[in-house]
C-alpha cells in the first residue's frame, strides 16, 4: 500500500476514556478543596493553601492538553491487551494521574479540626515524582515502542522525531531536585514563593516542549526568582494578613 494510503492509527479511545474520567476525578478534588478553603472564610490565613491548589490546577490542566495532544508514536496506540507495551503506558498515565491527585491532597481543608498544609518540601517532592513519571512515559512511548525504522531511513531520524522531544523532560528532572534542594527550608510564609519556582518550573517545562523562546525567558525568570526568594526568606507581604 502506498504512504498516502497508509490508514491513520485509531485513536486510542479506550486509554483517553479511562484515563479521562481519573483526570476529572482528580481536578474535581481541586473544586472540593477549594470550597471547604473558602467556607472558612479565612482564606489570607491560608495564603500558601491557595498557591498550593493553584500549582496542582496549574499542572493537571497542562498535563490533560499536553497529554491529549501528544503525538509520540506510543502514545497514539490504545491498549489491546494486558501484556502489550500499550498496557505499561496506561498504567504511567494511571500513576501520573494518582501522583497528581496526591498532590492536590497536600491540601486537606475536608476533615474536622485544623485544617492541613503539606511544607513546600514535601510538595516538591511529588513534583519530582510527576517528572520522574513523565521521563518513564518519555522512555515507553519514544523508545521502546517507536516505530523500527528501515535501514535506508537517514542517520537521525529518531532523534529529530521523538527523541529531542525527551530533552526538556531531563532537564527540568534535574532542575526539580535541585529546586526541592533549594526550597526545602521555606517558612510557612514562604511556601508561597516556594510554589512560585515550582509553578515556574512546569511552565518551562511546557515551554521548552514547545520551543517557545519567550515564554523559556519567562518561565526561567520566574523560577530564579521563586528560588531566591524563598532562599534568602525576602519579606512577603501577605505573612501580616
Amino acid at each position: 500500500m502506498a504512504d498516502a494510503e497508509r490508514p491513520e492509527p485509531p485513536e486510542p479511545k479506550f486509554r483517553h476514556e479511562f484515563v479521562g474520567m481519573m483526570f476529572a476525578v482528580t481536578i474535581g478534588e481541586v473544586g472540593l478543596q477549594t470550597a471547604a478553603l473558602v467556607q472558612t472564610h479565612e482564606i489570607s490565613r491560608y495564603i500558601p493553601a491557595v498557591s498550593h491548589l493553584l500549582l496542582a490546577t496549574i499542572m493537571i490542566a497542562s498535563s490533560w492538553v499536553g497529554w491529549t495532544l501528544s503525538r509520540a508514536p506510543g502514545g497514539q496506540l490504545d491498549v489491546r491487551g494486558i501484556f502489550e507495551w500499550e498496557f505499561l503506558v496506561l498504567l504511567a498515565d494511571v500513576g501520573l494521574v494518582i501522583v497528581y491527585f496526591i498532590l492536590v491532597r497536600t491540601v486537606d481543608f475536608g476533615a474536622e479540626g485544623r485544617p492541613r498544609i503539606d511544607s513546600a518540601s514535601i510538595v516538591a517532592s511529588w513534583i519530582v515524582w510527576i517528572f520522574w513519571l513523565y521521563l518513564v512515559w518519555d522512555i515507553l512511548t519514544k523508545i521502546f515502542m517507536y516505530p523500527k525504522q528501515p535501514k535506508t531511513s537517514p542517520p537521525g531520524t529518531w532523534f529529530d522525531e521523538a527523541g529531542k522531544r525527551m530533552i526538556p523532560t531531563v532537564i527540568c528532572l534535574v532542575l526539580a531536585y535541585v529546586t526541592k534542594a533549594l526550597i526545602s527550608s521555606a517558612d510557612f510564609p514562604h511556601w508561597v514563593t516556594a510554589d512560585l519556582a515550582l509553578l515556574s518550573l512546569v511552565l518551562l517545562f511546557r515551554a521548552l516542549k514547545g520551543w517557545s523562546r519567550p515564554w523559556i525567558f519567562v518561565c526561567s525568570m520566574g523560577l530564579l526568582l521563586g528560588i531566591l526568594w524563598t532562599r534568602f526568606a525576602w519579606p512577603a507581604p501577605w505573612a501580616g494578613f
